[in-house]
């Protein structure tokens, strides 16, 4: 009973390392092109496309460009926008209180000085995050670099307003436009508003609402310019082939960042315009006008980040299946025609491992034969001679021939079956076979023979040396004896290749 306990603990730990060591093998398709080398392997590009029968099958797929192409692979709908989802108002918070300040004398000063720290915390906190070895995504990576450069961006707005603001003496009139004269000053205004919108230097109520109304109106341009670049983009990359990874990397960062500025933007101005009732109105309606600008942007940004540059298709288990090759089929469709012709082309990943079975059938020579005599008069006798039928008769049969698969062009195997000879005698054959080919299969077989042949009995001689009686007819006396010989075929594999879809 204990040794049997052990045996099963045994053989457990064994099946367990077993398991252990399988490996999913995973290869790469090249989207870029359809052709018959855009498959490799991942590990080795030089390697044949062959798996082995334990082995799970996964397809990593890259330079796809889903902007211009849809790709189906064996008739499924490949959908490349499946990342991990991304709102660039998440990183989006508050940047400004509300400015609602009397023209007293205040200490401004000392609350940008301290909002400067802050976020300048805040910097070294995603710098660090962004440095970590163990940050191995690269969709969050960019996530990050987006945001620190939008904090950057807003320490330098934060500083230019401290600066603007250390300018003016305690007894001055304390502005309430600061972060709208910022804007207009920082924008790259067209040649219309150049001419119409300045930033003042505030000494006054009239001047901040001078500055938050040309603040609004520059807002609203500089959304329309964003949403005009990214429009451009999109075009540009549907006309492509396949994507730039860098490029696209590092275009969605920058729209990004600019998204997020203007966003930060939006809740500046609307601080300042808190102050006074009827600019507050005023930019309550530009912003109606920008909103759904700022939706379409954001849902282009959030599809470029939820992209994924590098595809996996599920691993597919295809032990202990009867199948000889994974067709993966994979067409192409262009998405600015209206009927589109695909680029179409079928990728083979021959199996290696496990039993295969056969039945072919053809041509046969075997050395196992009748006998055939002649006879020549010696008075009322006869002399016995044999006739030279040759070393071999042809025959016709067939073979079950198994082999183990090896998704190579010749592999050796072992061949059983029976012919049927020109005289209509039936013989068992069993022996080697050379498999050739993959699909269309050819093989040669060689081996022993097994079968009843008549022969002359062994009282007679049959090299005429002899005479002999044989009666008024001159019968010769034919036995039936069981004999094995060798013999040579060449047949044909009857059975078609078994395929298997990837996905199925």
């Amino acid at each position: 009973m204990k040794s049997k306990i052990i045996l099963l603990v045994v053989s457990f730990v064994f099946a367990i390392q077993s398991q252990a060591q399988i490996e999913t093998k995973v290869f790469t398709l090249n989207l870029g092109e359809p052709t018959l080398n855009s498959l490799r392997d991942s590990v080795n590009s030089n390697s044949k496309l062959v798996i082995k029968a334990k082995e799970p099958l996964a397809f990593k797929l890259v330079n796809g460009n889903p902007y211009k192409y849809k790709y189906v692979i064996n008739h499924k709908l490949v959908n490349f926008f499946e990342g991990q989802g991304y709102n660039p108002i998440d990183s989006v918070g508050k940047i400004i209180g509300n400015p609602n300040i009397s023209n007293k004398v205040v200490d401004e000063k000392t609350k940008l000085e301290n909002k400067i720290k802050v976020k300048e915390q805040e910097l070294k906190k995603v710098e660090a995050e962004i440095n970590d070895t163990n940050l191995k995504s690269v969709n969050n990576k960019s996530i990050l670099l987006s945001k620190k450069l939008a904090i950057k961006s807003e320490i330098d707005s934060l500083q230019n307003e401290l600066k603007n603001r250390s300018m003016q003496s305690s007894s001055q009139y304390i502005s309430q436009s600061f972060y709208s004269a910022n804007i207009i000053n920082e924008t790259k205004l067209n040649n219309l508003l150049k001419s119409i919108t300045k930033a003042i230097n505030a000494k006054n109520e009239v001047d901040d609402k001078k500055n938050i109304k040309s603040a609004s109106i520059v807002l609203k341009q500089a959304f329309d310019d964003l949403k005009i670049d990214i429009d451009n983009y999109v075009s540009e990359i549907s006309a492509e082939d396949f994507l730039n990874k860098d490029s696209l990397i590092a275009k969605r960062q920058n729209f990004n960042s600019a998204y997020i500025k203007l966003l930060q933007n939006i809740q500046g101005i609307g601080n300042e315009a808190s102050a006074f009732t009827d600019v507050l109105e005023d930019f309550n309606k530009k912003t109606a006008e920008i909103n759904p600008i700022s939706l379409k942007i954001k849902d282009e940004i959030s599809k470029m980040y939820q992209l994924k540059l590098y595809n996996y298709l599920l691993p597919v288990d295809i032990n202990g299946k009867n199948i000889d090759v994974v067709e993966v089929t994979v067409e192409r469709y262009d998405k600015n025609s209206t009927n589109p012709t695909p680029d179409k082309y079928t990728y083979n990943i021959w199996v290696k491992g496990g039993v295969k079975i056969d039945i072919s059938g053809g041509l046969f020579l075997t050395s196992l034969m009748d006998k055939e005599y002649e006879t020549k008069d010696d008075g009322s006798k006869k002399f016995i001679f044999e006739k030279n039928r040759g070393d071999y008769e042809f025959g016709f049969g067939s073979t079950i021939n198994v082999s183990l698969r090896g998704g190579s062009w010749v592999r050796p195997g072992l061949s059983i079956g029976a012919l049927f000879t020109t005289n209509q005698k039936f013989q068992l054959l069993t022996g080697l076979g050379f498999i050739i080919g993959k699909e269309e299969r050819i093989v040669l077989h060689t081996g022993l023979s097994m079968g009843r042949i008549s022969r002359i009995s062994d009282n007679y001689k049959t090299d005429g040396s002899v005479s002999y009686d044989l009666g008024t007819e001159g019968t010769l006396p034919m036995t039936e004896k069981f004999s094995f010989g060798h013999f040579f075929g060449l047949t044909y594999n009857f059975g078609k290749v078994k395929k298997q879809d990837e996905n199925n």
